[in-house]
């Protein structure tokens, strides 16, 4: 799941980016620091934040490489930031000489980084992991370049209440596969009384989704060309509009907090949601919860929206930038991946562990929805560039609920969107 940041948050993320930029002349990547050290190196430094997302997993694989590690051990700064924060206070702190050796990004924060110059060319630390999915690595891969080692790749699924499911008369062995059958769920599960039917679809990682079920995008890096004003946009909108006008879908000025706070606890019937938010929604107690593929846009064909939990190297160092991919890599071993998967439902980096025994097989036989969800065709989060994106955030998360209570329709909303945007761009 992803922590939708404040307005406030937002905007000095972009004014933080807007000055290391400067610092690092607008660079793609930042030249090797003349001055490294070559003395052997003790420890690095990893900062990551959405520590209540996967924390204590992510301490655990490092405490393990610590134990085992004849070379740098890590200090993991571990934070309950969103990963927008996590960025802004690493660009200050990269600015004033004192940043970390690597940084945990989503999609949401990792063009940011490698639009400022701090982001550092990880291709050579993953030269020798020959097992990784190509196809998700492809995903991340900006300029012919990889500036993260990936630790998981989360996509976006369908949750839902079994429970809410039968009560309203429905199979929950057959969940919703397009949005019309999506609605029809949403209206029969509100109509009991018992529940919400659903929650409309947060930041855009989801309206994403919905865009490439109907051959649609945001944003196309290759030609750099905005495309949000589309048909399918104005349809997506009015359709998530129409579900909160007959009741169906409760309307949440944060999503993050209330909408996933009213499913956890049995107050809502379904969810789009980050596939990795499973486990820890389990974890509540509620075992009626079940996940699947994200239904696809009336007309179109389902797609995935997937996010990247990675680490940028920042050190410009090149015997710090050895020693963190060293311990970075500890993500990727089949033991560390496999821990990963089975406790957060997400798409596993090394494609060997799938049907491997000793593995995740006897996970996926256990929960066939998560091999689902993980087959699911994807396409990666795409973010504009740099201080823009974050801007975007807050207009679309603005625009979204003026929409959803009925200020806007979908198709001005496409139309104002595309252009604010562009003035956004324009700015930059």
């Amino acid at each position: 799941m992803f922590t939708r940041p404040t307005p406030t948050r937002t905007l000095a993320l972009a004014a933080s980016l807007a000055g290391i930029t400067l610092l690092a002349g607008c660079s793609a990547a930042a030249t090797p620091d003349a001055s490294a050290s070559t003395t052997p190196v003790a420890d690095v430094t990893i900062v990551s934040g959405q520590s209540a997302q996967n924390g204590d997993l992510l301490r655990g694989i490092f405490d393990r490489y610590n134990a085992s590690a004849s070379t740098a051990k890590v200090t993991l700064n571990l934070t309950a930031d969103s990963d927008v924060d996590t960025a802004q206070k690493a660009l200050v702190d990269i600015a004033a000489g004192h940043g970390p050796d690597a940084v945990r990004v989503t999609n949401a924060t990792y063009q940011t980084l490698i639009d400022a110059g701090v982001a550092q060319p990880a291709d050579a630390c993953l030269a020798a992991e020959s097992g990784l999915n190509k196809d998700l690595i492809s995903g991340i891969t900006v300029n012919k370049h990889v500036y993260q080692v990936p630790w998981y790749v989360t996509p976006n699924a369908l949750f839902y209440n079994a429970k809410l499911f039968t009560q309203a008369g429905l199979d929950p062995n057959t969940p919703p596969t397009t949005l019309a059958e999506f609605h029809a769920a949403a209206k029969a599960i509100a109509a009991t009384g018992a529940a919400g039917g659903t929650a409309y679809f947060g930041n855009d990682f989801n309206f994403q989704s919905y865009l490439a079920s109907l051959g649609s995008q945001v944003y196309a890096p290759a030609s750099k060309k905005l495309t949000v004003n589309t048909p399918a946009a104005a349809s997506v909108f009015d359709t998530f509009a129409a579900m909160a006008k007959d009741g169906s879908s409760p309307v949440y000025t944060n999503f993050f907090a209330d909408a996933n706070e009213a499913f956890a606890s049995g107050k809502l019937g379904m969810i789009v949601t980050s596939a990795s938010g499973y486990p820890a929604l389990k974890a509540n107690g509620n075992a009626d919860i079940r996940i699947a593929p994200v239904p696809a846009a009336d007309g179109g064909k389902a797609v995935a929206t997937t996010s990247t939990n990675g680490f940028v190297i920042t050190t410009k160092d090149p015997s710090r930038q050895k020693a963190v991919c060293t311990a970075l890599r500890s993500l990727l071993t089949p033991e560390a991946v496999t821990e990963t998967v089975t406790k957060t439902a997400t798409i596993p980096l090394l494609t060997s562990t799938i049907t491997d025994p000793k593995q995740l097989a006897p996970v996926y036989a256990a929960n066939p929805g998560w091999a689902a969800v993980r087959d699911q065709k994807t396409v990666p989060w795409i973010s504009l560039p740099g201080t823009a994106n974050a801007e975007y955030s807050k207009l679309y998360t603005d625009t979204q609920l003026k929409v959803l209570r009925g200020d806007q329709d979908g198709k001005a909303a496409a139309k104002d969107l595309q252009t604010q945007t562009e003035q956004i761009l324009a700015a930059r």
